[in-house]
């Protein structure tokens, strides 16, 4: 978020996810994330799903 330079309440009106689901990802509190959010967020930032989604071999996921 830092690149674009754009803070989570920007991020949630600019792309209509919610700013709790958000907020949520940004502190790795989520379980998991529905493939509609991780799609509008690889749009915002031109991305790829891999640049997203962390896997620790250790369980626990980003």
């Amino acid at each position: 978020m830092a690149e674009k330079n754009i803070n989570i309440s920007q991020l949630s009106e600019v792309t209509g996810i919610s700013r709790n689901t958000i907020t949520n990802i940004y502190h790795e509190k989520n379980k998991r994330i529905d493939f509609n959010t991780i799609k509008t967020l690889c749009n915002f930032f031109n991305c790829t799903p891999n640049d997203l989604i962390i896997i620790d071999k250790q369980g626990k996921g980003a």
